[in-house]
């Protein structure tokens, strides 16, 4: 799998977890909603930047987002 689709999926099961809607996640990370949107897709790469900021706003650690799904 790729990483971008990897990382996309893990950010989704991450902020469901959470019980957060796209737009509370865009809101605590200042990312658009939209952006999220397509980082959860796959339709747009995130920089090392968003990711760190998107795990912040879960209160996870960065590397959480970048596991391998089993």
């Amino acid at each position: 799998m790729k990483l971008r689709v990897q990382l996309g999926l893990n950010i989704q099961e991450a902020r469901r977890s959470k019980g957060f809607s796209q737009e509370t996640l865009a809101h605590r990370a200042d990312i658009d909603r939209g952006y999220i949107g397509k980082i959860e897709n796959a339709k747009h790469a995130a920089t090392i930047d968003m990711i760190e900021a998107i795990a912040e706003a879960m209160g996870i650690e960065a590397q959480e987002l970048l596991k391998p799904r089993v």
